[in-house]
């Protein structure tokens, strides 16, 4: 090869290698629902996880934070880098980085929208965000690495239009009520309170599900027998024109939960079908994360108190409230060297932990109480 050729072929050499190093790097993520705000502030705030702001497009909801689908777009290291994150729940998000499923996100194309019309592509995931130790999960041995951020508090609540009387819930009252229903009175001690008392909550690929199903003893993998309600109060049937009202029909998110807690039970088609003559009223709880719990309050829902403890911040970091999570980031043992980037700065002491806001999250610090998992009770420190 003469001069010129090695001088041309080193060139172009160079200019791949150029090329190949700006190519854009892609990482991918899944997981918790009920934390995504907390997740979202930590990506957003310019110097966490990006060199700077990152560009966002968010679909899903008209609030950004809450949304099902984001693309952050920025450079991190001085990598271009894109960010897509599919919030499909916390036992998801774990499924879904102990092997080699695949989410939908985002394509680059998309445009920030309050629905989820895509265009979207699928991908295996890199990380994951999940309200419960994997030890509590269905992939109790998946190759992972993990590291505890911050708390997530839940709290129960009634639909609105239930009834007047039911203001508490027990670990008793709550493990019959999955079973598919429970009288009132169980929960008022009023023998007059004939009506029943349905649950409606997550699917199984929540860890909001799995905390409150391990904390009131119900058992974190039982299937439990919940109901959907319709827009005009009534009982959503999942087997027309069979009638089966009743079943493990949970949302895939907390946010469709908390849109139900605002459909009225005081409607005249608000009447028990599931159970009864089909004229009896019926009252509907359901447990939430706390930013979920309170869009449910602004649509028309009530908190209730849990085994008499009323919810507050209080309750929750002395261990007397005894409904939360400790809330993981997760990444595969296999990612990327830039998906481990991203997981290093989440899991830093300045990352989500760092941008939890004492209300919707709760800083690791500031608890006087520490559980091992949903299983067990709170621990004063």
């Amino acid at each position: 090869m003469n001069t010129k050729s090695i001088i041309l072929a080193g060139a172009i050499g160079l200019g791949c290698a150029s090329l190949a190093s700006a190519a854009t790097q892609y990482v991918y993520m899944s997981g918790s629902t009920a934390a995504r705000n907390a997740f979202y502030l930590t990506i957003m705030d310019g110097a966490t996880v990006f060199d700077a702001t990152p560009t966002v497009v968010a679909q899903g909801n008209s609030d950004p934070s809450k949304a099902t689908y984001h693309l952050f777009h920025g450079t991190i290291a001085g990598a271009d880098t894109i960010l897509k994150a599919h919030w499909s729940g916390s036992e998801g998000g774990i499924s879904d980085i102990a092997g080699s499923a695949t989410e939908a996100f985002l394509d680059d194309s998309a445009a920030t929208s309050s629905t989820s019309p895509g265009p979207f592509i699928t991908s295996t995931v890199d990380l994951a965000a999940a309200d419960n130790d994997v030890a509590f999960s269905r992939n109790p041995k998946a190759a992972v690495t993990g590291s505890k951020v911050c708390i997530i508090p839940f709290i129960w609540v009634k639909e609105k239009g239930s009834a007047a009387g039911l203001v508490n819930v027990t670990d008793q009252s709550i493990r019959q009520a999955l079973k598919g229903f429970e009288v009132l009175a169980q929960f008022t001690a009023n023998p007059a309170d004939t009506t029943f008392v349905y649950v409606t909550g997550r699917d199984n690929q929540s860890g909001t599900r799995d905390n409150q199903f391990g904390d009131c003893g119900f058992g974190i993998f039982s299937s439990p027998f919940m109901v959907q309600i319709n827009p005009d109060g009534s009982m959503k049937d999942q087997n027309p024109p069979f009638g089966a009202y009743v079943g493990d029909y949970g949302y895939s998110s907390g946010g469709s939960v908390a849109t139900q807690m605002g459909y009225d039970l005081s409607q005249g088609t608000s009447v028990d079908v599931a159970n009864g003559t089909g004229v009896e009223k019926f009252s509907v709880i359901a447990y939430l994360g706390r930013s979920d719990a309170n869009t449910a309050e602004a649509n028309g829902a009530t908190d209730l108190t849990c085994n008499g403890v009323a919810y507050s911040n209080a309750a929750i970091q002395e261990g007397q409230y005894d409904l939360w999570g400790n809330e993981y980031v997760y990444r595969k043992n296999t990612s990327t060297p830039q998906a481990t980037a991203v997981f290093n700065k989440l899991v830093a002491s300045t990352g989500v932990s760092g941008h939890a806001d004492g209300t919707l999250t709760i800083k690791l610090t500031a608890m006087h109480s520490t559980r091992n998992g949903p299983t067990s009770d709170p621990v004063h420190n």
